[in-house]
């Protein structure tokens, strides 16, 4: 879902000129830097509705209705780069309204994919705990999280292929490529965009025939009692359907005593043990009464349960806002996160007063995206193999924090392949920390729902990625870019000393926030213990 313009400053700077500005370097770089930070503005206020609606209307509506919003944006850029129009013509001329219009029209269409991106960011944490197994949920997490990384690591070398590199007036030991015009940029940046367009179309295609809300069998104990609670609730909600609870906790004896038969088997007896014993003709008839949703009874249905989903909503908001640990892990996540953004969006600038007009500083954004993607993945294999949550993530915290010292440190030798090094690591852990903080969150926090956890740790990395970017960008024009990246160390040493308190302890879920018809039916059936590594034996 990242977007290759952002990626590409210099470029954009010749593509979408507005009048409207100054021709100053600072207040042009300024509306480029924009570009980017609309993602992490957009996601501040929309986060609480769109967790609200992806679990009133579930996955597959949100992970759509993005997709599709996505597409447009991307074809918008399209738009924008048609009606770009080149600077040294309008020197002298009064421009029309179309000629003023690429940068409008870019912006817009960055703010649409902000927009979407607020219902996708989420979405790897809650999709790992519906679909895969305990032991599988970590590694999940971090291939959702991969995907979405290997997406801005195409940002960063794609576009340096494509289109002619062009360096801008005021960066040090580097001129202006004379040979590039503006139309071989316009239709360079037009094929990229097209094709870019192209590829985005297919995703909310592929949503709407093959994505599936959830499993035919929950894969886990926790999302097997969350699926009853659901059908209590919605039984419960209606008036033509028997108010008695559709879940009735039948004795151990009732079930196979070896764990050997697997979860799948286990699900079907209790399947068959819930319902076969609850079916009369009654409750068939008022179950083909709610298959065939009668419009009367499905309008009261959906007025009530907005109002208690609103609630439980607003309950379940206040109870995490409540939780200290996960206070403090959504401000130190909310400070590697974003000084991670604020690296990504300022590492041309930083790294071009260390090595001028080098072609090769494009590769090194790439590296240091490509060893994200591999720090996730091993980040959630160590997670999934240990369950030990407060070490990993301390670990990788530290890594990331002696990393960035090498950083500020090895960039003084201005030698551009220990820059690669000291990037691949940086990299490597800042990244790597970014599946193991959901996962964290929805241990401190169960049984809350796993998107609204993600959500806010996300809207926090936005808040202080905003935050980093722009006050780290008045630093990069006015001091030598090692104070910036000294001031990133400090943050991130900042962000550690939050997470090393000793309250936070690998067992993560207290026993009190475990819901009591969990509590209740683990307690009938305690041969069911030995098959799940449920949440709180972690």
């Amino acid at each position: 879902m990242r977007p290759v313009i952002p990626m590409m400053d210099s470029v954009l700077q010749v593509c979408f000129h507005n009048p409207d500005l100054s021709d100053t370097m600072n207040l042009r770089q300024l509306a480029v830097d924009w570009l980017s930070m609309v993602y992490l503005l957009a996601y501040i206020p929309l986060i609480v509705p769109a967790t609200w609606l992806q679990g009133r209307y579930g996955l597959r509506v949100s992970v759509t209705s993005a997709a599709f919003v996505n597409a447009i944006g991307a074809w918008l850029k399209c738009v924008a780069i048609y009606l770009a129009a080149d600077p040294k013509k309008l020197e002298g001329s009064t421009p029309s309204v179309a000629e003023l219009s690429g940068f409008p029209v870019l912006m817009l269409a960055q703010t649409l994919d902000a927009i979407a991106q607020v219902f996708i960011l989420g979405v790897p944490a809650q999709l790992a705990a519906t679909w895969f197994g305990d032991r599988e949920v970590s590694t999940a997490t971090s291939i959702g999280v991969l995907a979405n990384q290997l997406g801005a690591a195409i940002g960063f070398a794609i576009p340096t292929e494509v289109v002619p590199s062009v360096i801008a007036d005021g960066v040090p030991g580097a001129d202006p490529n004379p040979m590039v015009d503006f139309a071989t940029i316009r239709q360079r940046m037009m094929y990229l965009l097209i094709i870019g367009a192209a590829v985005n179309s297919l995703p909310p295609i592929a949503a709407l025939i093959f994505f599936k809300e959830e499993p035919p069998k929950p894969p886990t104990y926790s999302q097997y009692v969350r699926r009853l609670a659901k059908i209590q609730a919605r039984v419960g909600q209606s008036k033509s359907l028997p108010s008695r609870s559709a879940v009735q906790p039948v004795e151990s004896g009732d079930l196979m005593t070896s764990p050997d038969q697997g979860y799948s088997t286990m699900t079907t007896v209790l399947e068959n043990t819930y319902y076969e014993n609850e079916k009369s003709e009654a409750a068939e008839k008022n179950e083909k009464q709610l298959e065939e949703k009668d419009d009367e009874v499905e309008s009261h249905r959906t007025l009530k349960s907005t109002g208690a989903n609103k609630s439980a909503y607003k309950q379940q908001l206040l109870n995490v806002l409540k939780n200290v640990n996960f206070m403090l892990l959504l401000v130190s996540y909310g400070i590697n996160t974003g000084i991670y953004y604020a690296v990504g969006t300022l590492l041309n600038p930083i790294l071009a007063q260390y090595f001028g007009g080098n072609s090769n500083i494009g590769w090194i954004g790439f590296t240091v995206i490509v060893a994200g993607i591999l720090g996730s993945v091993l980040a959630g294999i160590w997670l999934d193999k240990t369950k030990k949550y407060r070490l990993v993530i301390l670990i990788t915290y530290a890594i990331a924090l002696v990393w960035m010292c090498g950083f500020t440190g090895l960039l003084l030798l201005e030698r551009i392949d220990v820059a690669f090094v000291a990037s691949f690591f940086l990299g490597l852990a800042m990244t790597g920390f970014l599946p193991i903080g959901f996962e964290f969150a929805a241990e401190l926090t169960y049984p809350a729902d796993e998107g609204l956890t993600s959500g806010l740790l996300n809207a926090s990395a936005q808040i202080f990625g905003i935050i980093f970017i722009t006050s780290a960008s008045h630093m990069v024009g006015l001091y030598d870019v090692k104070y910036t990246n000294t001031y990133f160390t400090v943050l991130l040493a900042v962000g550690f000393i939050l997470l090393y308190p000793d309250h936070f302890a690998d067992n993560c879920t207290p026993p009190q926030v475990i819901s009591a018809d969990l509590k209740a039916l683990s307690t009938r059936l305690p041969v069911l213990r030995p098959l799940f590594y449920s949440r709180w034996d972690a």
